[in-house]
């Protein structure tokens, strides 16, 4: 499969090649980072093996656009990252999507895998778009529902990301849907509406699924004032996937996750107030150590949970040195209580996560037009405070853009 989506890509690029002009850029990050005893990419972003003081590479991408004439365009992202295991992943060609822009008519469609229009964060995800280097809790924090488990006290626990079963965050952290999207500028600068029907749920972090999944994903932006800028976005549909480990039970497309979200930016003069409030509710079956719970007739039981997070960014430009800035962080996720399905078996564990509260503090400065250096700053605490979590992060990132 990744052969055939190279192999699809370097198709695109060649034939990009002949009939187009190509663009081409990219950025490397470079990162020093160090982090409390019990770190974990799952829970702070740092592998534990990787946790005490060292240089790596962070992300290397490169970006590709090309205009294909008669209103249609390619945009690709390649990238090595250090996601999950501290070490250098293999070539992903994380971005492709073909586009469609009619010059009489404000509306973009695009095709393939492209930047999620859910909320906020997708659009800020790179590190020469963000002033922190963490990702919010919402779409970072690994937590205790799995797409091939279900509700797995275990999830978020242990285990490398992309070789284990880790679980999920309740919004993917790398920001992207596959599928077809409609962007409409219904007024521009003012309002526009984002609709995709894509291959999974927002939470799902597979590129492709081996499931009838399906989902819709959007987000309606607005701007009440020139200093405001606000969005609703909503995302319904199904995240399981097929694995050894349930392939006994039929019909999990069933189960489904949906999150509301709505998000902000107000700036005004050397100050920007930014964040985003996300809601996630999940009907999904549950599995122990003693195995999923079932009800009479063998059919899986269904758990309705839910939980909620919000982060609230402040950012200030000292007008004294231009270029630089310090900004703020205050977040937490809440997990709710849920009622037992009556026909199961109990899993102990209400409410069905511990919730977390994250502080966050960055400087940065624009060493040039394309050189950008940052050092953020987060700690963590949980609910009842539990004995032997150190999970503090220090993160420097100097970013080269080419």
């Amino acid at each position: 499969m990744h052969k055939l989506r190279l192999l699809f890509w370097v198709l695109l690029f060649n034939a990009s090649l002949t009939f187009a002009q190509v663009d081409l850029n990219g950025s490397l990050d470079l990162e020093m980072s160090y982090g409390g005893k019990t770190s974990s990419f799952l829970k702070n972003e740092i592998a534990n093996d990787f946790r005490r003081p060292h240089l790596a590479i962070n992300q290397f991408n490169l970006f590709l656009f090309s205009d294909m004439g008669s209103d249609f365009f390619f945009n690709s992202r390649l990238q090595w990252d250090t996601w999950g295991t501290g070490k250098i992943n293999p070539l992903r060609i994380t971005l492709a999507t073909l586009s469609w822009e009619p010059q009489d008519f404000p509306v973009t469609v695009n095709i393939g895998r492209f930047v999620s229009p859910f909320g906020l964060y997708p659009k800020r995800s790179l590190a020469s778009n963000s002033s922190f280097v963490n990702g919010p809790l919402a779409y970072n924090y690994f937590i205790n529902i799995s797409d091939t488990r279900g509700f797995w006290p275990k999830a978020g626990e242990s285990g490398a990301y992309g070789v284990d079963d880790v679980g999920l965050t309740t919004v993917y952290f790398g920001g992207y849907n596959t599928g077809a999207m409609l962007d409409w500028v219904i007024r521009e600068n003012a309002l526009n509406l984002a609709l995709a029907f894509v291959n999974a749920a927002s939470a799902s972090q597979k590129d492709y699924t081996n499931l009838q999944n399906a989902a819709i994903v959007g987000r309606l932006g607005f701007a009440p004032f020139i200093f405001w800028q606000h969005g609703i976005s909503f995302s319904y549909g199904s995240f399981m996937e097929k694995d050894p480990v349930n392939n006994t039970f039929d019909r999990l497309e069933r189960f489904r996750q949906m999150v509301i979200a709505t998000d902000w930016v107000l700036a005004y003069t050397y100050f920007e107030l930014s964040g985003e409030f996300i809601y996630a509710r999940w009907n999904v079956p549950g599995l122990t150590s003693t195995g999923f719970k079932t009800d009479f007739n063998g059919e899986l039981g269904e758990f309705k949970l839910s939980n909620y997070s919000y982060y609230v960014d402040l950012k200030f430009e000292p007008p004294v040195l231009t270029g630089s800035y310090l900004a703020f962080r205050y977040e937490t996720m809440v997990f709710e209580n849920y009622d037992h399905p009556k026909t199961v078996s109990i899993i102990a564990l209400n409410p069905w996560d511990t919730d977390v509260t994250r502080y966050s503090a960055a400087v940065g400065y624009k060493i040039s037009r394309n050189i950008l250096l940052k050092l953020a700053v987060t700690d963590q605490k949980y609910k009842n405070n539990p004995a032997g979590i150190d999970d503090v992060t220090i993160r420097s990132i100097l970013t080269f853009l080419f």
